[in-house]
Parts: structure tokens; C-alpha cells; sequence
């Protein structure tokens, strides 16, 4: 008498099959979330980064000589992170021309990560 239906094998079997689909799925999903973080996280500093050159110009505008240069580091809050943004003013070969770099780190638990992003920009009086 032959009976139809799944053998334990053939039951075993299936059931490797979609555990191993279930993974590959599974991390998948895990990568796209890692990347959706880090572009995330990158576009958040651009935009620190954005943020404190055009205060930095504003400021700078205000002024009547050539901006000094120098190193600055300062923190802000931006979308419930805590970031460190580093400034650096060089001279060019220009006496009234500035060079403005900007480094933008993210700080966790006190320590920045990064750079996550870095703008420059030119200055003159």
C-alpha cells in the first residue's frame, strides 16, 4: 500500500531550506539597516557642517579685517546627537583670502567619530 505525503527527510530538508533563506533575508536586512545609519549619520554632520561655516561667515562678515587664523573646536546639538565641529582658518597665498576648513565628528558616550564629514570654503573681507 503506498501512501502519500512527505517523508522526515524530505521534511528535514524543506526545513534547511527556508532557515537557510530566513538568513540570508535576515542579513540582508541587517546590511540595509547599517547602511541606512551611516548615510544617516553622514548627512546629519553635512549638515553641522553646513551650519557652523554660514554662522562663521555671518560672524566673520561682521567684522572689519581679514579673519584670523587659527584652530576652534566647538560642540553642538542637532537632531538629539551631540557633535564636535573642528575649524581651522589658514592663510593663502592672498593676504585678504581665507581658507576654512571644517571637520564634523559625531560624539558617543564622549568620544568623536569621524570625521563624518569635511567642508571647505574661502573667505575674503
Amino acid at each position: 500500500m503506498k501512501s502519500s505525503g512527505f517523508t522526515l527527510i524530505e521534511m528535514l530538508v524543506a526545513l534547511v531550506v527556508v532557515a537557510m533563506a530566513g538568513i540570508v533575508v535576515s542579513s540582508s536586512v541587517s546590511g540595509v539597516s547599517n547602511q541606512t545609519f551611516s548615510i544617516e549619520r553622514r548627512q546629519l554632520a553635512h549638515w553641522v557642517g553646513e551650519n557652523h561655516l554660514v554662522r562663521l561667515k555671518l560672524d566673520l562678515r561682521q567684522r572689519a579685517s581679514t579673519p584670523p587664523t587659527g584652530r576652534d573646536t566647538q560642540r553642538v546639538d542637532m537632531a538629539g546627537r551631540r557633535w564636535e565641529v573642528r575649524t581651522e582658518i589658514k592663510q593663502t597665498t592672498q593676504p585678504e583670502l581665507r581658507r576654512i576648513e571644517v571637520d564634523v565628528f559625531e560624539l558617543e558616550r564622549g568620544s568623536p567619530i569621524g570625521p563624518l564629514d569635511h567642508i571647505s570654503a574661502f573667505f575674503a573681507r
